[in-house]
């Protein structure tokens, strides 16, 4: 299923014999579903039935659904007056004994006089009135979702975009990582010198510094953020909604940022690990409109 925004707007129109039902969905992006309905007095029963048709298909996002129902291009059907007709027939034949008329009374002799013959709106039952809503309800939330469809892939376009320029810093922090460690075990060094009138013990020596470079290693934390990377790119091809995942992933990738940054020991990685954040705040953004 392609990645949904939560933003988009759809609408259906279509005539019925209970009137022209035209129906609008527009949604904004919201931690939760929030529904709001607008539908005329006579379809007010019917609210938690468009409620569960729209919940069916949309999990996040604040809705707004608007039923309007043109009732002049209500349907009618003729009607009859009985009693009319048989007036009538009997009058017909009370002239014909009078008059010793022996033909009987027509059907044709009876459409000369069409008063008897009445249009009545159609008068549609609870049941009725939601087979002709639900299909125009079906065809808007259609509409909607692609409207959702179509934002959410410019989405997914700045988010690959952002995401490989994260994954390009990565690259340099890492690049910069193995030379960091060098750098900072001859400054160690150095400094232990200066500080000392004799060399120190070799072994100790090297003790020390394997433990401050474990301290400041990053390798870890780099291959965290890739991994976060490679999962946050494969949930642009889940089946079903991803908003939340890719909201809890985030702050994963966040964390990993952090920790670089804060073990940096180094002017570089730590304006690279800036850079990072910024990043991750930019796909941020971006997600909190993903369904």
């Amino acid at each position: 299923m392609p990645i949904r925004s939560m933003t988009g707007f759809g609408a259906a129109e279509d005539l019925t014999a209970s009137g022209t039902y035209r129906i609008e969905i527009r949604g904004v992006n919201n931690r939760f579903l929030e529904m709001q309905v607008r539908q005329p007095r006579f379809v007010n029963n019917l609210e938690q039935k468009v409620r569960k048709e729209i919940s069916a298909a949309i999990s996040r996002g604040s809705i707004q659904v608007s039923i309007t129902c043109d009732r002049e291009n209500e349907g009618t059907q003729l009607t009859w007056d009985r009693a009319a007709v048989e007036n009538y027939i009997s009058i017909f034949r009370e002239i014909g004994r009078t008059y010793s008329l022996k033909e009987e009374v027509s059907l044709s002799d009876l459409l000369h006089f069409s008063d008897f013959l009445k249009a009545g709106s159609v008068v549609c039952n609870e049941e009725e009135i939601w087979d002709h809503l639900r299909p125009v309800l079906a065809q808007a939330v259609v509409s909607f979702q692609r409207s959702r469809e179509t934002e959410g892939a410019y989405i997914v376009d700045d988010l690959r975009k952002v995401l490989d320029e994260l994954a390009s810093v990565l690259d340099t922090v890492e690049g910069r990582a193995s030379s960091r460690i060098e750098e900072y075990a001859a400054a160690l060094r150095e400094r232990v010198r200066k500080l000392i009138e004799d060399p120190p013990d070799p072994q100790r020596m090297t003790t020390e510094i394997a433990l401050c470079a474990d301290r400041i290693d990053i390798s870890e934390e780099c291959s965290r953020l890739r991994a976060h990377i490679a999962k946050f790119r494969e949930d642009f091809g889940a089946d079903g909604p991803v908003g939340k995942r890719m909201g809890f992933l985030l702050q994963e990738m966040n964390r990993e940022a952090n920790t670089i940054g804060s073990k940096a020991n180094d002017t570089e990685v730590s304006h690279l690990s800036v850079s990072l954040k910024e990043k991750i705040e930019k796909i941020r953004e971006q997600i909190q409109n993903i369904e």
